[in-house]
């Protein structure tokens, strides 16, 4: 238990220089970097249990590659952002963006990404929490 937490610290001290390195690239690349940096932000934020920082970030991220037209990027935000409201006991919100990145990855072509999404929505309809 005590490596373990020593082990996540260590990840966690290595995502925040990661971050950091991005804050600088934005200021250079921002319509490339953007959504990625937000993304990163938002995953930890949801890792550090800041469901406000984390939610608002997932928005953001969402947004920025929408804005730059990086629809796979769009649809993988909304996806990760599914996963954490799925985590979260947010059936609801994990629904809504697991069906929006269902239809980003469907306009990107991406059949396995249509699949695995597809597989997340037909959770919710089995179990009785259809919000279509």
């Amino acid at each position: 238990d005590r490596t373990k937490k020593k082990l996540n610290s260590a990840r966690q001290k290595e995502v925040e220089e990661i971050i950091e390195s991005m804050k600088v690239a934005v200021k250079h690349a921002d319509s490339n970097i953007r959504n990625k940096l937000e993304l990163l932000q938002a995953e930890l934020h949801g890792l550090g249990a800041r469901h406000n920082e984390a939610v608002a970030l997932y928005n953001a991220a969402i947004a920025s590659a929408k804005k730059s037209k990086f629809i796979h990027e769009q649809g993988l935000a909304c996806e990760r952002a599914g996963l954490y409201y799925k985590k979260m006991g947010c059936a609801r919100d994990a629904l809504v963006h697991f069906q929006q990145a269902h239809a980003c990855y469907k306009e990107w072509g991406s059949s396995v990404k249509v699949g695995a999404i597809q597989r997340e929505l037909d959770g919710f309809n089995s179990i009785g929490t259809n919000f279509i």
